[in-house]
């Protein structure tokens, strides 16, 4: 028996990528029915150009550089009003981005849930109008250790599933993969990375999204896809990859999806996150720091065997012992951040 069997939860997470439909599934997975109120904010349009304006002068002027994400939020409540309305009460509540949702939204979930949790799974400093919706919230998490400034506030990452079981495709196989989105400012990281470990005579699988190619320019040649893949395809694409590359976002420190996919699926990875050194799964045989190494310790990363984490280590960031914690279950390990004071690991 599932261990949330029988229990409710509200779901409101990102739609990129399909991120919503991955943790939906994942919690159907360990037993929850799901209230998915998750919506999708790149459809959004100004009303007029005084709406624009406005938008224009609380972010330049007014200093909310999150406003437009207000106004999304807006746009979208009474639809998500209204489908609250069919709940009588939730066992839970997990809201992913909770800036995305109007305190009015926010309210009423209060209301309809028992537990109310929320994650951040983005640098405060680029959204902080999260900060004003905190008081909605039993527990708030946050993944970035820099952003661990508040008692109220405890520590995440980010995690593996458990749900997806992918079946072998030998035409799939590559001995490093590399899946993101084109960023200025990482795309040179990018081409280094990949070039170098094909002169090394890898075979490197990418798929780098740039949704409109005008005016976007790649030395190396590298490819440019105008469709984005599904974060079930990219699960596909890691699986029968040797090899995960991360680039992490320069704008905070957490860890990537791309670092959990390869300690799921026991693959190695090469990640310009210098952090990830001080958690408890890093291995040097595992995981290359680039941009930290010599040519010797490229050569020795590649040819060392992969060592599997102790079993306690890697069940730690699976889906169903991360869901628990969150929660608050009694059954589940706590999950550190690098800078954490071990008095805030109440489970």
């Amino acid at each position: 028996m599932a261990m949330f069997e029988g229990k409710t939860i509200i779901l409101g997470a990102p739609t990129d990528y399909q991120f919503s439909d991955t943790i939906e599934r994942e919690l159907i997975y360990q037993g929850f029915e799901v209230v998915n109120i998750s919506y999708s904010p790149t459809n959004f349009k100004y009303k007029h150009i005084f709406e624009r304006l406005k938008s224009f002068v609380h972010k330049n002027f007014l200093g909310q550089k999150d406003y437009k994400v207000y106004l999304k939020s807006k746009r979208i409540e009474g639809q998500i009003l209204k489908q609250l309305k069919q709940v009588t009460v939730a066992d839970y509540a997990l809201l992913i981005r909770p800036d995305q949702y109007s305190h009015l939204v926010l309210d009423k979930i209060r209301s309809k849930a028992v537990h109310m949790v929320g994650y951040q799974w983005d640098g405060l400093s680029r959204f902080p109008n999260v900060l004003n919706c905190m008081e909605f919230f039993d527990r708030f998490f946050v993944f970035d250790p820099k952003d661990m400034t508040d008692e109220n506030l405890l520590p995440l990452t980010n995690f593996y599933t458990n749900s997806f079981r992918i079946s072998y495709d030998p035409s799939m196989e590559s001995d490093a993969c590399y899946i993101g989105t084109y960023m200025r400012d990482r795309i040179g990281q990018v081409e280094e990375i990949i070039c170098t470990l094909r002169d090394y005579g890898l075979n490197v699988r990418t798929h780098l999204y740039c949704g409109r190619k005008k005016g976007k320019v790649i030395s190396s040649g590298l490819p440019l896809e105008e469709r984005r893949l599904s974060y079930a395809e990219n699960l596909v694409v890691s699986a029968h990859s040797k090899i995960i590359i991360d680039v992490h976002h320069g704008g905070h420190q957490g860890l990537s999806f791309r670092v959990f996919e390869a300690l799921g699926f026991g693959r190695k990875l090469i990640t310009t996150n210098q952090e990830i050194k001080k958690y408890d799964f890093y291995h040097p045989n595992n995981i290359l720091v680039w941009g930290n190494h010599t040519e010797e310790e490229l050569r020795a990363f590649l040819a060392a065997p992969v060592v599997a984490p102790l079993p306690h280590i890697r069940d730690k960031y699976s889906f169903s012992n991360w869901i628990s914690y969150v929660l608050g279950h009694r059954q589940c390990q706590h999950i550190q951040l690098p800078t954490l004071e071990e008095e805030k690991l109440v489970c």
